[in-house]
């Protein structure tokens, strides 16, 4: 079973095998680079907060800089999605809904290999394969961004110039949530083809319930896996960076950029010192025909406002890939049962 199965989909395997291989030339020979701009950087032996914060802000605009370097990061988190889609419409979908359309399941359910086996050795050479990939590639993606990653995760840098790892973009397609991820996929694809029993109908249900995932799971998860946390800070404006203001008739709203490294942000508010949400009034400094930023953000400052940062630190990173790795494993377990069971009950039966 083990051979037929893998002359079944040796097709696409080599041609995952070809892919991958091209997309690991191009981030080697690039990631490379990027981690000898890092090391000259200074970053890695930098002593004090200014000379950290100078290599640091020298290296992340060097690579904003250089067109490839922004586009392969961007590339490489969606490639990585990309890659898992298709492996539930590709790999997973048409392994029992090709056969079960096509009737070629019966030559071997009328033999000594029980539905049972040959359902479990095609899940098991599909899964691991395709976990072994996504492993593969998620390293290589790891590996490449890790001086960004590095250099993102320290403090002085404006935070908000360019995404860390814990964002939700971002963190589905790094370290071990994409082995999670692939098994679900793959387990998804099958069980929708076996009830499916149609290759393409079965491709198009597998993309659209594992977007659908990617996007109510987290939701779902991250809430129960630690509490937020929150700090306040006092809102001073008056020439400070990254202030932003906006007025609407007597109404007026003002925050500050966050910079906590490493941090995934989940909300900002800008409170009164009362604690009450700040929505105005408009000081009289900013409303005037002739008034000045300089003016407005003094009045501003006289308000002693106070921004409620509510944040998961970069410290619960691997708690969060862990637990939604977990989950992804979980329900791939779920389902896998399930089309065992499935099976199971039909060998009773003659097949048809």
């Amino acid at each position: 079973m083990i051979w037929l199965t893998w002359r079944q989909f040796r097709t696409q395997a080599m041609v995952a095998l070809g892919v991958l291989a091209g997309v690991a030339v191009l981030f080697c020979l690039t990631g490379q680079n990027l981690h000898q701009i890092f090391d000259s950087s200074g970053i890695a032996t930098c002593r004090s907060a200014d000379a950290c914060s100078a290599a640091q802000s020298a290296f992340l605009d060097r690579v904003k800089g250089d067109s490839l370097y922004p586009v392969l990061y961007f590339a490489g988190i969606g490639g990585s999605y990309l890659a898992l889609a298709a492996m539930g419409m590709f790999w997973g979908a048409p392994l029992i809904a090709r056969e079960l359309e096509a009737g070629t399941f019966r030559l071997t359910w009328n033999q000594s290999t029980t539905r049972t086996r040959w359902l479990a050795v095609k899940l098991g050479v599909i899964t691991l394969t395709g976990m072994a990939a996504a492993g593969l590639c998620s390293w290589l993606i790891t590996w490449w961004s890790g001086p960004i990653d590095r250099a993102d995760a320290m403090p002085g840098y404006n935070t908000q110039a360019i995404p860390n790892r814990f964002n939700p973009l971002i963190f589905g397609a790094r370290d071990v949530l994409p082995v999670g991820c692939a098994a679900f996929a793959l387990v998804l694809g099958i069980t929708i083809g076996l009830l499916v029993r149609r290759t393409l109908p079965a491709m198009a249900v597998t993309f659209a319930v594992f977007v659908a995932a990617l996007v109510v799971l987290p939701v779902t998860v991250w809430p129960h896996i630690a509490t937020p946390q929150h700090t306040v800070t006092e809102l001073r404006t008056s020439g400070g960076p990254g202030t932003h203001y906006d007025q609407e008739g007597s109404r007026m709203s003002v925050s500050m950029e966050v910079n906590i490294p490493g941090a995934w942000v989940l909300s900002t508010q800008t409170v009164d010192p009362a604690g009450r949400p700040f929505t105005g009034p408009v000081t009289p400094a900013c409303a005037a025909t002739n008034a000045t930023p300089q003016a407005c953000f003094a009045s501003i400052d006289r308000l002693n406002l106070r921004q409620v940062v509510t944040y998961q630190p970069a410290s619960r990173y691997w708690r969060f890939q862990w637990s939604e790795t977990a989950a992804y494993l979980v329900l791939a377990g779920i389902m896998t049962a399930f089309c065992i069971r499935r099976i199971r009950l039909s060998e009773a039966r003659p097949a048809q």
